[in-house]
């Protein structure tokens, strides 16, 4: 009978561990995909007179959740497609006297870059169909994050477009210093459970035109 050395043992048993955890990976991005499309689809449906109440109703959800102080640099979303519309929100935090930001995408896998926002600011396109601020707005760093996305769960991970900017961007800024992060959604968004990777960011809360989802503790 032939003999099996350790380190053959070892290989093998890593071997299969990789095989394993490749597979695993390969699934959870194949989860996402159909639920990225199922979510999308969902959220398409909802009518323009919906939509216009849920964006009157988020404004007093957050208000009846928080206060940001007037040293707080808020960064919200310019929605695309049938995302939630936060600019109430903005307008409405900008005159309290709240500095609001408006991301922008730089490069693959980077980091968003902010830039200052105001009403009546100019506009322009920028990548993946987006609308950001011009090139002569003030480049500011937020530390409260209203985030898009196209479904959530209970435990507050959210399902993105797949990009990762987002992801990158509050653990990066995470390292530096004290940030909350705010999924902003419609409360037909949730999921049971989103399909996660190491790379997902949990967020802090979840906000939506019927509650809030906070941080147990």
């Amino acid at each position: 009978m032939p003999t099996v050395d350790s380190a053959s043992v070892r290989l093998w048993i890593e071997t299969k561990k990789y095989s394993f955890s490749l597979k695993l990976t390969l699934n959870i991005k194949d989860l996402k995909i159909r639920l990225r499309a199922k979510s999308a689809l969902r959220r398409d449906a909802i009518s323009d007179k919906r939509a216009d109440k849920a964006a009157s109703s988020i404004v007093k959800s957050f208000y009846t959740q928080w206060s940001p102080g007037l040293d707080q640099v808020v960064a919200g979303f310019w929605p695309i497609k049938s995302e939630i519309n936060v600019r109430p929100l903005m307008e409405s935090l900008y005159r309290s006297g709240i500095d609001i930001a408006l991301p922008e995408i730089v490069a693959a896998r980077k980091p968003l870059l902010f830039r200052k926002w105001m009403p009546g600011a100019k506009m322009t396109g920028g990548a993946y169909n987006t609308s950001i601020l011009t090139q002569d707005a003030v480049i500011i760093e937020p530390n409260w994050f209203l985030v898009p996305l196209l479904a959530f769960d209970a435990d507050r991970y959210r399902l993105g477009y797949g990009g990762g900017f987002y992801d990158v961007t509050l653990r990066q800024f995470a390292k530096r210093k004290e940030i909350f992060a705010v999924g902003v959604a419609y409360d037909m968004q949730e999921v049971q459970s989103v399909p996660k990777e190491k790379t997902d960011f949990q967020l802090d809360a979840i906000l939506t035109e019927k509650r809030v989802i906070l941080r147990e503790g």
